[in-house]
């Protein structure tokens, strides 16, 4: 079956527009009522972030960590927006835009400059327990493996410098699971591949944010700024695995074909724009599939 938003319809290809759906997911009391807009721009957020926290978690980032590093974003974004309409930036607008707390907003003042954008790119960002209770590992030059009980140079002694909250136990299961440390009987062994730089990972990770950003910043700006750009997507279900697996070497074959004119086109432009001063401007084309 091949659905879009009207009944009956047999093909679906969604143009960044915004797909009807109930919205009562998110309830408010009458004393806490939200805009339709924002009510339904909240939903549609959290209803995308479960892939992002799915590789969180699967990094071992979790709900602490990631939301102390908003907190720069969310500064960053209030101080942009009070930029665009011309008003006037102090505490109190930037705490009721950002929803930081006065404090917070007082402390990236303090640090980075009265209402002077953040740097996101060499922030310090919060480290949890377990990657603290490596680094003390690490620091306190204690060899690669270690006893797990003990009251000193053991596995137990080390998350207790860190948290009296955490069960070394706890940490020992999480750090097993990121492939960072493994047990033999009674010892925590440290392994040290865990800590060597992927530089190929790396790029991959670089490419992939980077093409997310973009490929958002072309749909919320068409939905908030009646841009134009192209955002669209064909979606089908009920389909065999062979049936998958044809469309996907269809779109394999049309992506080789259309980026193969699009860059030729692309180091044309490029060329003719050397010596044009005002030629200050980016472009990206994307695409992507995905099935289940």
């Amino acid at each position: 079956m091949i659905s879009n938003i009207k009944q009956g319809q047999t093909i679906s290809s969604h143009f960044g527009g915004y797909m009807a759906k109930d919205t009562s997911a998110l309830e408010t009391s009458e004393d806490m009522m939200l805009s339709h807009d924002t009510e339904t721009t909240l939903e549609h957020v959290v209803s995308i972030m479960p892939p992002l926290i799915h590789w969180l978690i699967k990094s071992g980032v979790g709900y602490s960590e990631f939301t102390t590093a908003l907190k720069a974003l969310f500064y960053n974004e209030a101080i942009k927006e009070l930029e665009n309409i011309k008003q006037k930036k102090t505490d109190s607008a930037i705490s009721l835009l950002s929803g930081l707390n006065r404090r917070d907003v007082r402390s990236f003042c303090q640090a980075y400059g009265e209402y002077k954008l953040v740097d996101q790119f060499n922030l310090q960002l919060p480290i949890s327990v377990p990657a603290r209770v490596v680094g003390m590992w690490i620091n306190q030059k204690l060899p690669s493996k270690i006893p797990f009980y003990g009251e000193e140079n053991s596995f137990e002694s080390l998350v207790r410098q860190i948290s009296s909250e955490k069960h070394p136990k706890s940490i020992l299961l999480e750090l097993k699971r990121l492939g960072i440390v493994v047990e033999e009987q009674d010892n925590v062994v440290l392994q040290n591949s865990s800590f060597t730089p992927d530089p190929q990972a790396d790029e991959s990770k670089q490419l992939f944010t980077q093409n997310i950003s973009d490929h958002l910043s072309a749909g919320i700006n068409n939905l908030t700024q009646n841009s134009n750009f192209l955002e669209q997507a064909i979606f089908a279900d009920e389909l065999s695995k062979e049936s998958v697996e044809k469309l996907n070497q269809l779109s394999v074959d049309l992506w080789n074909l259309m980026s193969k004119a699009v860059i030729s086109a692309a180091i044309d432009y490029c060329k003719k724009d050397e010596s044009n001063s005002e030629a200050n401007k980016r472009f990206r084309l994307g695409v992507y599939q995905y099935n289940d």
